[in-house]
């Protein structure tokens, strides 16, 4: 799958969680909202780390591949959410860091 696949499925899967926030909550979350699940899923990400490396115990019921895609599909999220491109800007990202 190319990343205009993964972004277009990413906010396809966000638009159904929005229809749950709704229904369960009255309203989409917040961008503060989105971010601050992000900041959640960091955390368990930064204990599987630690975890693999020996540094820590896992007590988590996610694996760190699951963790790592997760914060990925955040990412995804709040630059849709911000009107971002991420992809443009992830190519003048690489591009920036390949001329150095």
């Amino acid at each position: 799958m190319d990343i205009k696949e993964l972004i277009d499925k990413s906010n396809k899967i966000r638009a159904r969680y929005h229809e749950l926030e709704v229904q369960n909550h009255g309203e989409i979350w917040s961008v503060q909202e989105d971010l601050l699940a992000l900041s959640n899923d960091i955390g368990n990400l930064d204990r599987l780390v630690l975890t693999k490396l020996g540094r820590y115990y896992d007590e988590t019921p996610y694996t760190l591949e699951h963790k790592l895609a997760e914060n990925i599909w955040w990412l995804i999220e709040l630059s849709t959410r911000l009107e971002i491109d991420i992809e443009a800007e992830l190519e003048k990202f690489i591009k920036e860091k390949e001329s150095l």
